[in-house]
Order: C-alpha cells, then structure tokens, then sequence
C-alpha cells in the first residue's frame, strides 16, 4: 500500500481566534472526540470500520462445485446465488420424478408380460424382455435366432437339425423361457409402456448431466465474481483530523492497493 500524506498544516493553539460564548475549533475538535478520525472518500464509509471478507475465487468454485449458488452467497450475490439454488432444487425433483416414473412403468410392462404373454415371472433380464417386443411368440425368435445359425454353420442344405438346435440354445438369451403373446395388440401395449419407461430413465439421466452442468456454470460465474471482488480499489483518498501539542494536524492521504 502507497499512502502519499499531505500535511495541510499544523494549527497553533493560540492561532484561532474565539468569540464570545463560542468554542475554539481547537477545543471543539478535543472534547469528547476520539484520538483520531478519518472517513474514507473513495467508499464512503468510516475507515475505521472493517472491511467485509472476500474469498477467493478457488474457494468459490470449490463452493459452487458442492452447492451450486454457494459461492455467490459466500460473495454476498444473494439474488444469484438464490437463482442457482432453485435452478438445483428442480433438477433434482425431475431427476426423483422421472426415476419413479420409470420404475413404475417398468413394473406395468413386466406385469404385461406376465399377465398376456405366459411369461412365469417378472424381474427378468432387459434383453429377455426387448425380445418379447419384437415376437409375438417364442417359435418366431427360435426360428429367427437358427436362420441366422444355418449361415454360421455352413451349407444350409445339409445342416443337421440338432446342430441347429444347439447353436439355437447357445445364442438366445440367457434366461429364455417360452412365450406367447394373447394378441399383437397386447404385445404392441407392452412395447409402448416399455418404450414410455427407457423415455423416463433416460430423462432421468439427462437430469444428472443438468446437475453437471449446473455445477460448471455456477463455478465459472462465482470464479470470475470472486476475481472482481479481490481486483485492487481505484485510487481514493481521505482527511485525517487528529489532535496534537501544537494544535490539531490535518493530513490528507492518498490511497491504492496493488
């Protein structure tokens, strides 16, 4: 810090003259005045006032990145901070929303395919049951599922069934059981309420990378805040009044942080 001091003079105690019933300026400045005052002129405020604490701009993307709006409040930036902390608060309700969204839907489509299609339970694997999307019965996937074996294995003409049957238990999906769909209707029901639960989670998801983002974007604003809250002040200036044993001494400082 620079302080250029300007000593305006010093005021002799017999200098000022006085009037009758009046205080000197001497006198006045001494009684019940403390030992030394001084106002700010480039803030405005008392300079014996301390100043607010800043953190640092590490500091407020650390913030940011727990709570997104934190490191703006820790700045003081109230109004942003509070837009921030209810940008976060939606996502986070989306996110539980569309996660139970999901959840429930996948129990209806499960219980589809219990209820039209034989299917002896649910909690199946998720490509046994994008599967039973897409066959109305069982024989169509085996039969599907030993075309393609009769090009793996060679000559289609002269393929033994039973290699057929073994390449078939050996490619379909794990935990195969036999099915049957009441009619095409059902299994297209049961293909849109699947299809309405993967739309969910992947919401679900997309809401994550919201949180994500959000974290990023509250860093880098509480970062560069925090920049402006810690750059040096502009030149200022302020009046010192003090008393002394010749008077009162006036100093005039001029001020700049670097």
């Amino acid at each position: 810090m620079i302080r250029v001091c300007l000593l305006a003079g010093a005021l002799a105690a017999g200098a000022l003259p006085t009037v009758s019933g009046a205080i000197s300026l001497r006198d006045s400045a001494l009684v019940g005045a403390p030992a030394a005052t001084g106002v700010d002129r480039a803030s405005g405020t008392d300079a014996t006032e301390p100043a607010s604490p800043v953190i640092s701009p590490t500091r407020a993307v650390l913030y940011s990145l727990l709570l997104p709006g934190l490191g703006d409040y820790a700045l003081g930036n109230k109004g942003r901070a509070s837009a921030f902390f209810i940008t976060e608060g939606v996502i986070w309700i989306s996110y539980a929303m569309f996660e139970i969204q999901g959840q429930q839907r996948e129990d209806e489509y499960q219980s589809l395919a219990v209820l039209f299609a034989g299917v002896s339970r649910t909690g199946l694997s998720d490509e046994f049951y994008a599967t039973l999307r897409d066959y109305d019965a069982s024989d169509e996937y085996e039969a599907d599922v030993k075309t393609d074996g009769r090009f793996a294995i060679g000559n289609p003409a002269t393929i033994d069934p039973d290699a057929l049957d073994r390449y078939f238990v050996e490619n379909r999906v794990s935990d195969y059981q036999p099915w049957r769909w009441e009619s095409t209707d059902r299994r297209l029901q049961y293909s849109e309420v699947r299809s309405s639960s993967k739309t969910s989670y992947r919401r679900a998801d997309y809401m994550i990378a919201a949180a994500a983002a959000n974290r990023v974007v509250s860093a880098v604003v509480a970062y560069a805040a925090a920049r402006s809250a810690n750059r040096p002040h502009e030149v200022g200036y302020r009046v010192d009044v003090s008393p002394s044993p010749a008077g009162l001494a006036v100093a005039l400082t001029l001020t700049r942080s670097f």
